[in-house]
């Protein structure tokens, strides 16, 4: 007993001596798997924005990995989130994910991974705000013509 609660203290400790924030999966906005059509895209809602496209590894049909910055020594996992759709024809989709949710305070990113599959050929994964280096991140998925959609995040930081 008195083991466990060292460790626990000890994991609580060890936790709050570098001083910076932490963030939960709670600190992810998102949006559900949304169709979309041209005038309801993102693009579309917002002219302005620039997209900056995240590095594409295509792994096989439908199997996608998007990722921006890499992992590096005392980073650590602040956000994992996953989700997924299926639909009953095929369809336009787009998630919006925004780091950190409300008015929480961020850690410097340094990594972002999505991992994606789906029934499409392809997808498209943006950052339209912040990014690695920054404290803020706002992501965008892309698929045309899919009957799902599945994916998976992981933002690192310190």
């Amino acid at each position: 007993m008195l083991l466990v609660i060292c460790l626990v203290l000890g994991i609580i400790v060890s936790a709050n001596v570098s001083g910076q924030p932490h963030a939960r999966a709670s600190d992810l906005y998102y949006t559900d798997i949304t169709p979309v059509t041209d005038d309801t895209r993102y693009t579309a809602l917002n002219p302005d924005v620039k997209l900056q496209e995240m590095n594409k590894v295509k792994h096989s049909k439908g199997n996608v990995v998007f990722s921006s910055g890499e992992r590096t020594p005392g980073d650590r996992l602040i956000v994992n989130h996953y989700d997924d759709e299926s639909f009953a024809s095929a369809n336009d989709i787009e998630v919006m994910m925004s780091y950190p949710a409300g008015a929480s305070t961020g850690v410097t990113l340094t990594c972002i991974e999505v991992y994606v599959d789906m029934t499409a050929e392809d997808a498209g994964g943006y950052l339209t705000k912040g990014g690695i280096g920054q404290t803020n991140a706002e992501i965008l998925l892309t698929s045309n013509l899919t009957r799902s959609f599945v994916y998976e995040t992981f933002i690192y930081g310190y």
